[in-house]
């Protein structure tokens, strides 16, 4: 091979002439090893593979092109997130320089071909009905407007007059108000403004009411798509969060069982994300929610820091919904820290909870028959309390 072209960096892409293959031209490149602390890198360098490529094709005047998976196992790259790269480098590519090139192929293995059939119609939906089956999964990085991948924090960005007072800033917060509706609604038509002016703006308190309520709806759709996207059986197996019956009110009734969440061990991040999962649907209709603080330890407890986090992510629907919140077997000290985190991290919550020293008390909001009861709850709550019925209701297998 050294006879036709001398060497091929990670990322570039070179030609040759077909040879004895049924093609006019051969086109090599190098993917790149990956490695999680130089994620970024490996991104930009395999999207760079898929572009340089494509590139050389629409100057060879080529009608296809046909790819195998450039990444591979033996370099450690992710399958499903190499994909994404490849498949968005692509569509993006054909935006722009579609009429030069009729058809790409992919030609991938079994192991592959499944990861591609999910995928595809995301970035190539059929039919309408399969592109709006596909939005809610797109991630929520899909690069710039030709798919290259994008750190923010590393853009520059250019201010006429670097330090001057933004005299039009009125008039551009007016501008939101544009129907903007014959764009598009899919994710290749979206828009964002200046980050670090927004950033700045928020800082001063500048911005309006309804310019923060769109960064938070927009923010809470990110994490949404990821949660819709993201494999989380992990903490689904942990039964930490479930929907069970109505209150005496019939509005349903959430499960958090603190002792089974091992927040020292497990991806916190993740853990949000399932709760955005589950309760997405839940939240936009009035709900409560009943919390079994029982026989939680240190390695249980959530710190004020999550809740927080989890109370700025999640959408509106969540907090104007939440009828109560029913503490069951508090401690002294949740108490108190319940205290202080409604009262100085968050606002129109502390109304809402309700400490529960016995089962006998939450029976009084909620039929004994209309929820499922972790097993070490019952029988916390009778050494304790005392039974308070005979026969209690079947639990989760837990």
């Amino acid at each position: 091979m050294e006879k036709w072209f001398s060497g091929c960096r990670t990322g570039e892409a070179k030609l040759t002439k077909g040879f004895n293959l049924a093609a006019r031209f051969i086109i090599h490149t190098v993917g790149p090893k990956y490695k999680s602390r130089y994620r970024t890198a490996a991104e930009s360098s395999l999207y760079s593979c898929y572009r340089n490529v494509l590139q050389l094709a629409k100057e060879q005047s080529m009608s296809s092109v046909g790819f195998c998976v450039i990444n591979s196992a033996k370099r450690g790259y992710p399958l499903e997130d190499a994909t994404h790269i490849a498949l968005r480098t692509v569509r993006r590519f054909l935006e722009i320089h579609g009429e030069t090139i009729e058809k790409v192929v992919f030609a991938v293995s079994e192991l592959e071909e499944a990861t591609y059939q999910k995928l595809l119609p995301l970035y190539f939906p059929r039919s309408l009905k399969e592109e709006s089956c596909s939005l809610p999964y797109l991630p929520a990085d899909i690069g710039n407007a030709e798919g290259e991948p994008v750190v923010p924090e590393r853009q520059i960005r250019i201010s006429e007059k670097p330090g001057a007072p933004e005299d039009n800033q009125e008039e551009e917060e007016e501008g939101l108000g544009v129907d903007l509706s014959f764009i598009g609604s899919h994710a290749f038509a979206r828009m964002e403004g200046d980050i670090d002016k927004q950033r700045r703006l928020i800082l001063q308190g500048q911005l309006s009411e309804a310019t923060l309520q769109k960064q938070h709806q927009r923010n809470y759709n990110r994490w949404l798509c990821q949660a819709r996207s993201e494999d989380l059986s992990d903490i689904a197996s942990l039964k930490a969060l479930y929907q069970t019956g109505v209150d005496n009110c019939g509005r349903t009734v959430m499960v958090v069982v603190g002792r089974n969440i091992p927040v020292t061990l497990i991806d916190m991040d993740k853990a949000l994300l399932y709760f955005i999962h589950v309760m997405d649907h839940i939240a936009v209709k009035e709900y409560v929610l009943v919390y079994f603080h029982t026989l939680t330890s240190e390695y249980n407890h959530l710190d004020s820091d999550f809740l927080k986090k989890l109370y700025d992510v999640v959408d509106v629907k969540y907090k104007r919904n939440l009828k109560a919140v029913y503490f069951v077997h508090p401690t002294f000290r949740s108490k108190v820290s319940t205290w202080f985190f409604t009262t100085f991290s968050v606002s129109g919550l502390k109304d809402k909870i309700h400490h529960v020293d016995s089962l006998h008390q939450l029976f009084s909001a909620i039929s004994p028959e209309q929820i499922d009861f972790p097993p070490f709850v019952l029988e916390y709550d009778a050494r304790e309390n005392g039974p308070y019925y005979t026969s209690y209701p079947p639990s989760p297998d837990l």
